[in-house]
């Protein structure tokens, strides 16, 4: 005895038109190729944020530094 299948257990492809179907998959790569470009945007954005912080974080050290040496040079004087 064949199986027969219902309706109801088909999947949903099998009720679409190949071109329905193949207009969605080329949506979902427009979609895809989108979201991979704002990806990249936002990371490039973020490693110019990480650089620009890192550059103030040594300017800060560096002027700490030779805050510190001026301090230990006037000290090192009154001896």
């Amino acid at each position: 005895m064949e199986a027969k299948i219902k309706k109801e257990d088909r999947h949903i492809i099998l009720e679409k038109p190949l071109p329905e179907i193949l207009d969605d998959i080329d949506s979902s790569i427009e979609t895809a190729e989108k979201a991979a470009a704002e990806a990249r945007q936002a990371a490039a954005e973020a490693k110019k944020a990480g650089e620009q912080a890192a550059e103030e974080v040594m300017r800060k050290i560096r002027k700490l530094f030779l805050k510190m040496t001026e301090d230990i040079t006037e000290e090192l004087k009154k001896s």
